[in-house]
């Protein structure tokens, strides 16, 4: 019992200073807000279902808390047994106990301070907007010092405790190894014994290492997507802007095949890619917003995955927290390699950010298998972590004797925008200490009356905002050039396709356009995604012409020479379509109904997300629209069809449908509405009427899409 009291008594300091922690986050941080939004139906409705959950992960919150403790408590300790030891000098247990605790603060303060630097985003709510006193200290940590000045200030610390340590197992080991020296000498027999099996262990792992080479599939070429989360075209380099932030990229600019005006389909990531894999409009594979329930993803999909692996492919999709959609269904990847999101991730996310003591010593990838909720962060999408998961699947490929199509989804261009260090710091004034400092939330106010109380950034501020976007798109592409680096190191590079792409763009206060993508259909800033292809066979030559994101997959199949299904209802971008529109878009869901914004004053009104959702706890508790507003959503949708150079936009409202009519040609920001003057008018409604004039799931009322059970 003595013995076990003693033990004890060693781990008390450091469990004492992870207790602090604890209950600092407790007392200091907690909120139930995500991503800047808080809902008091949200969180009564949290605790009412989800109470357990709760108190499970506190629990392991604690304990990992704990642990942490116990191993700083035990390191120290003997670390300063040892050096005083060497050093010839006595202390006190009490003496040991202090310096201890002090030790395990310092370098937890420091791990912190680190990962300020690191991920600031991760810390607004908890440190940065807390108040002057801590924006002030989280500015000067990010403005001033890099986070190896203060990893060598915990290598100061801790070395002459590992020094220590060092002397000590030095010690052990020669006291171990002249003792086993004296036993193999007086048993030859067996020493001799040993040393014959090492040598006949040696000789067989070199004979199997010859004699079984590598074989190598050369028939068909690997292909792999490099898309980023609303890329905005317009701001790489390559294509004349001002800043330097697509050095990468431009050498396939430079060298490949670029499409100049490929329109996404739903400018919201679900729907988006799902039109990408399939080929299709929304209308035949039926995922038209973020939220579709079972019945719309809980079937088969005959997509660009699961041909590719008919004919050989690995197959495999990885990505952070924007490619939390492909888990949810199954679009035919061999490997999935994102996070999930539903109602339980969310609730633990919530509860961990507040732990900003713990959050620092996770954020790696011991920290993602204890906490995988971390990687669904949107303040943390550090590319490096999607970089590594793409090599990993490069690698499977290679042991599977397969050439690979690999999907890389980045969240980095993602708002809010989280740069991690250095890039936030890139192309924007340090100098700024205001609410947009790091990122740029999309706020969304969660309430049934009023105007949105989102704060309204200055002239500068947007020039800010878009510097920080201009980081995030760098990030993004330093992790296209690591991924080229290692393609060329494995040599397989002469032999990969690479496409750059995006799912849809984004809006950077453009006009009346605000900021995002989704709500509306003005303008070309969340409508046109990048999309060039780079690698053997393909041309150097530019395109200009408007084409549709269900292109994309025909076209990759014409590369390899594989015959689309009749599924499929895009056309290789290398080859003329024969519909009778260029590109089709709709809108997403608009996820609250307030504020002061054209498209809220043009739309068929319904309650916000909060609203229309609901949980769906037979199916992994995912956060779905209720099948009440399903329709009601469908026919809320704005609409818009470009042909020849003349884009129409569908608003339907309670009241009666607005047009709007736009010559791209001639005025490309979409700033003259020629609707009621221009003869085109009557025919392009026809043309986006004709596109769901045979389909069954919707009939048109009035000019009303009403969808039909």
């Amino acid at each position: 019992m003595k013995s076990v009291l003693q033990s004890i008594h060693k781990i008390i300091p450091g469990l004492l200073i992870s207790g602090i922690f604890f209950i600092y986050s407790i007392i200091v941080n907690m909120s139930f807000s995500y991503m800047g939004n808080t809902s008091s139906n949200v969180v009564n409705f949290i605790i009412s279902h989800y109470k357990f959950l709760i108190l499970f992960y506190f629990l392991k919150i604690i304990i990992i808390y704990a642990l942490i403790g116990i191993i700083s408590s035990v390191f120290f300790y003997y670390g300063i047994l040892y050096l005083t030891t060497i050093a010839n000098k006595s202390i006190s247990e009490k003496l040991i106990s202090v310096y201890t605790a002090l030790l395990t603060f310092i370098i937890a303060f420091l791990q912190l301070c680190k990962s300020i630097i690191n991920y600031p985003q991760l810390y607004l709510d908890t440190i940065f907007n807390k108040n002057s006193i801590y924006n002030y200290f989280q500015t000067a940590l990010t403005n001033n010092f890099p986070p190896t000045f203060f990893s060598i200030v915990q290598l100061i610390i801790l070395l002459p405790f590992l020094a220590a340590f060092g002397i000590y197992t030095y010690n052990l080991i020669l006291s171990k190894r002249n003792q086993l020296t004296l036993w193999l000498l007086s048993h030859t027999i067996i020493t001799k014994t040993i040393a014959v099996a090492l040598v006949l262990f040696i000789v067989a792992i070199v004979t199997v290492t010859v004699s079984i080479p590598h074989k190598k599939n050369i028939d068909k070429p690997n292909i792999i997507i490099l898309a980023s989360d609303a890329l905005r075209q317009d701001h790489f380099s390559g294509f004349g802007y001002h800043r330097q932030t697509t050095p990468h990229i431009d050498t396939f600019i430079a060298s490949g095949s670029t499409f100049y005006n490929v329109y996404t389909v739903v400018p919201r990531t679900f729907p988006a890619w799902v039109s990408i894999l399939t080929s299709q409009l929304p209308n035949k594979h039926g995922i038209g917003h973020m939220f579709p329930m079972a019945r719309a993803r809980d079937k088969y999909f005959t997509t660009l995955p699961k041909i590719l692996s008919q004919h050989g492919y690995y197959t495999a999709v990885v990505g952070d927290f924007a490619a939390d959609i492909f888990p949810r269904i199954n679009l035919g990847y061999d490997t999935v390699k994102a996070p999930t999101f539903n109602m339980r991730i969310m609730i633990k996310q919530i509860i961990l950010k507040n732990h900003i003591f713990l959050l620092p010593f996770l954020t790696n990838k011991m920290g993602f298998a204890l906490f995988p909720e971390i990687r669904e962060f949107a303040e943390f999408a550090d590319p490096q972590f999607v970089v590594d998961d793409i090599k990993s699947e490069i690698n499977k490929s290679k042991k599977a004797n397969k050439p690979f199509f690999i999907t890389t989804f980045f969240s980095i261009t993602h708002f809010p925008y989280p740069a991690c260090y250095p890039y936030y710091n890139y192309f924007t004034d340090t100098a700024y200490t205001g609410p947009f400092k790091y990122s740029k939330n999309r706020v969304v106010s969660l309430h049934s009356k009023g105007v949105a109380s989102e704060y309204q950034p200055s002239l500068q501020e947007i020039e800010y905002i878009r510097a920080l976007y201009d980081g995030c798109l760098y990030a993004f592409d330093e992790a296209v050039g690591k991924v080229i680096h290692y393609l060329k190191d494995k040599n397989l590079y002469d032999n990969t396709i690479i496409i750059i792409l995006s799912d849809h763009g984004e809006n950077l206060y453009e006009n009346e356009y605000g900021m995002g993508h989704g709500e509306h259909l003005r303008g070309k800033y969340s409508l046109v995604i990048p999309c060039i292809f780079s690698g053997p066979g393909i041309p150097h030559r530019q395109y200009t012409a408007v084409r549709s994101a269900i292109d994309i997959a025909p076209t990759i199949l014409d590369i390899v020479s594989i015959h689309k299904p009749q599924t499929f209802e895009g056309t290789s971008l290398f080859k003329n379509h024969t519909r009778i529109f260029d590109a089709y878009c709709e809108t997403g869901i608009w996820f609250d109904n307030t504020g002061n914004f054209f498209f809220q004053k043009k739309r068929i009104m319904y309650p916000d997300i909060t609203g229309i959702s609901t949980i769906d706890f037979d199916h992994n508790d995912e956060i779905t629209v209720t099948p009440y507003y399903e329709n009601l959503i469908t026919t809320a949708k704005h609409r818009c069809i470009v042909a020849n150079n003349t884009k129409l936009i569908y608003m339907p409202t309670h009241y009666a449908i607005e047009y709007e009519l736009y010559d791209i040609s001639k005025d490309p920001e979409e700033r003259n509405n020629i609707y009621i003057t221009s003869q085109h008018s009557n025919v392009m409604k026809q043309k986006l009427f004709s596109i769901f004039k045979h389909d069954g799931r919707i009939k048109i009322y009035n000019d009303y899409f009403i969808p039909v059970e």
